[in-house]
């Protein structure tokens, strides 16, 4: 049920609710997964598969499946904006004045 290409949604970790593909089988355990979510090792316990399969080799890297994602009119969730998400709390972030006593 769980071959190469077969486009998933996360149900348990960090990465829940969001789509990925199979991208290599490892075991009866485990598969890789790439897409919307971190490139992993993921229990297929923690999958559920849907009906829709993406052509893709096995291993393919993560531009072959972002691109077969964008093909198959699936959404894509850049690089771009994650850090966009990420740098406005950065900037939120403010110094602390300094508490070292004055010198007389």
């Amino acid at each position: 049920m769980l071959e190469v290409g077969r486009v998933c949604v996360k149900t348990a970790g960090r990465d829940a609710t969001k789509l990925c593909v199979v991208v290599e089988e490892i075991d009866e355990t485990f598969v890789l997964v790439d897409g919307n979510t971190r490139r992993k090792k993921v229990n297929k316990s923690h999958l559920e598969p849907l009906a829709q399969v993406l052509s893709l080799s096995k291993g393919a890297d993560t531009k072959a499946v972002l691109a077969a994602f964008e093909g198959a009119g699936l959404p894509v969730k850049k690089k771009e904006e994650e850090k966009a998400k990420k740098e406005p709390k950065a900037q939120q972030k403010k110094e602390k004045p300094s508490k070292k006593p004055s010198k007389k």
